[in-house]
């Protein structure tokens, strides 16, 4: 399929997990994507997998910094004369209670999963909201974002926090024709929990939370993240989707 044949697609927290698997998703069905993230190594690495395909440039970005989100949306838009999708996978994990949690962790892991969420979707929409055609961003949210998690405060506070603006911005960039959704992934096999997976025993409670009956795969979530970006899904907007192999519906 080559349904994003001569569109142009931002991916944060392009490096790793879900994001280097919109990132290839995307490419093969033959987008123009900018591949961010925050460590050049890391950036170079997801980039040389193409084989130099001019379609697939290299950004490096700390999404935080709200002017580099800005020059990196109008860069890619003035570069290629257009900019049609975001999709805001940059994110950090955040262990702690309330009984622990310290000011610093908290005010990091908001900074990096909500704040430099926001910071893209702001530059996104300033740059395109004047366009015409398909625009659309996905958010990534969790399963964490819809339900609670102990010991994962900064984590869930932040990700409930992603679900909600993008409920906010959806009234507000509609009228622009811009649609905007988030997703809910399940635990997903990505370097962020590949340290659970050493445990037998976490891995044992991983798939007890999901009727499935396993834990999800990064391609799996960026079949959904791509379709949200889809034409196909032309009259979804405000919708944040579990993608979460039922963990979520059992509650």
């Amino acid at each position: 399929m080559n349904r994003f044949e001569g569109r142009t697609v931002i991916v944060t927290g392009a490096a790793s997990g879900i994001g280097a698997a919109c990132v290839r998703r995307l490419h093969a069905e033959g987008a123009d994507v900018v591949a961010a993230d925050v460590s050049p190594e890391a950036v170079e690495k997801i980039v040389a997998e193409f084989g130099g395909s001019e379609r697939v440039k290299g950004a490096v970005i700390d999404v935080r910094d709200a002017a580099a989100a800005l020059a990196l949306a109008e860069e890619t838009r003035g570069r290629l004369g257009r900019l049609n999708g975001l999709v805001n996978c940059a994110g950090i994990t955040g262990v702690a209670t309330i009984l622990d949690v310290e000011p610093d962790k908290l005010e990091r892991v908001m900074a990096v999963n909500l704040g430099g969420t926001v910071n893209m979707c702001q530059a996104f929409a300033r740059t395109v909201q004047d366009d015409t055609g398909s625009r659309a961003i996905v958010n990534i949210s969790s399963g964490a974002g819809v339900m609670g998690v102990p010991n994962r405060l900064p984590y869930v506070a932040s990700k409930f926090a992603v679900s909600g603006i993008t409920k906010s911005m959806c009234p507000e960039l509609g009228p622009f024709g811009i649609r905007v959704n988030a997703i809910a992934p399940g635990m997903t096999r990505t370097p962020l929990v590949e340290y659970m997976l050493q445990d037998p025993e976490a891995v044992a409670r991983i798939k007890a939370a999901h009727p499935i009956g396993r834990m999800g795969e990064p391609e799996e979530i960026a079949a959904v993240i791509v379709f949200l970006l889809t034409d196909d899904a032309s009259f979804m907007t405000g919708a944040v989707v579990s993608v979460d192999g039922g963990q979520t519906a059992c509650l």
